[in-house]
C-alpha cells in the first residue's frame, strides 16, 4: 500500500505550520500501513482456523480412489458430477452447488469438501463432506455422492469406508451419517462398514423439504494395549 500526499507551501507559510502537516502525514500514513498489515493477519489466521477446523484430515488412498483436498482444476469436474439427481439424493440447491464449485474455482477453501479422485486415469468419481456434529465435539458428520458417469461401481463404498477411518485416526471417536429412509443405497452401505442405527426423525434438508430419516453412527473401536506377563 502506498499513500502519496503532495503540500503545497505558499509563500510565507511558517515552517511550524509546515512540520505539523508533515507529521500528519506520517502518523497518517503509518496507521494505514498498520491497519493493512493487521487486515492480512487476521485475514490468514481466519484462513487458518477455518481450514484447519474442517481439514484435519490427511489424504486417504484407497484401492481405487484418492480422497483429497479440492483443487481449482477440479471445478468443471465437479461441476459434472452434480447432477439432478445429486442435488435430489441430498437436498441440495442448485444455487448452493453453484457457489460451491465457484469457490473451488478461485480456490477459496470449502469447510469440509473432499473429492475422490480415481487413481488409475485422475477423474473425479464424486465428493464427500465432513463437519463437526452440531452436538458432540468429538463426533464428524459424514455426506458423500458419487458422480452420474462412475455410479453402481462400488466407489461410494469404498470411499466411505477410508474416510471412516481416516476420520477416526484424526482423533473423532464417533462418525454420524444421515440419509432418508427410502435411500436403501446409503443404508446399505452403513450396514457395511459397521455402522449401527442411532435415531430416526425428519431432517430439514438444504432445500426445505422435510424427510423422515436415519441416523446412523461409527464409533471406534476401542484397542486394547497388548498384555506383557511378568518375567520368572
Amino acid at each position: 500500500m502506498f499513500v502519496g500526499i503532495v503540500l503545497t507551501i505558499e509563500s510565507g507559510a511558517s515552517a511550524k505550520g509546515f512540520v505539523t502537516a508533515l507529521w500528519v502525514v506520517l502518523v497518517v500514513g503509518v496507521l494505514l500501513v498498520a491497519g493493512g498489515l493487521w487486515a492480512w493477519r487476521v485475514s490468514g489466521l481466519v484462513d487458518k482456523e477455518v481450514r484447519g477446523r474442517y481439514h484435519g484430515l490427511r489424504d486417504v488412498e484407497s484401492e481405487r480412489l484418492l480422497v483429497r483436498r479440492p483443487v481449482p482444476q477440479d471445478a468443471v469436474s465437479l461441476a459434472a458430477a452434480i447432477d439432478a439427481e445429486m442435488l435430489a439424493g441430498n437436498g441440495w440447491t442448485e444455487r448452493e452447488a453453484r457457489t460451491m464449485v465457484k469457490a473451488v474455482r478461485s480456490g477459496y477453501p470449502v469447510p469440509g469438501l473432499l473429492v475422490f479422485e480415481a487413481r488409475s486415469d485422475g477423474a473425479l468419481v464424486g465428493g464427500a463432506t465432513v463437519h463437526p456434529g452440531a452436538t458432540d465435539p468429538s463426533s464428524r458428520t459424514l455426506g458423500w455422492w458419487i458422480g452420474p458417469r462412475h455410479r453402481r461401481a462400488g466407489y461410494a463404498s469404498e470411499a466411505v469406508a477410508a474416510l471412516v477411518e481416516a476420520i477416526h485416526d484424526a482423533g473423532f471417536a464417533t462418525v454420524e451419517i444421515g440419509t432418508s429412509e427410502s435411500n436403501l443405497a446409503v443404508r446399505r452401505i452403513c450396514d457395511k462398514i459397521g455402522a449401527t442405527e442411532k435415531d430416526r426423525r425428519a431432517q430439514r434438508l438444504p432445500n426445505g423439504s422435510l424427510v423422515p430419516s436415519i441416523w446412523y453412527e461409527h464409533r471406534q473401536v476401542a484397542t486394547d494395549e497388548p498384555s506383557v506377563s511378568p518375567a520368572g
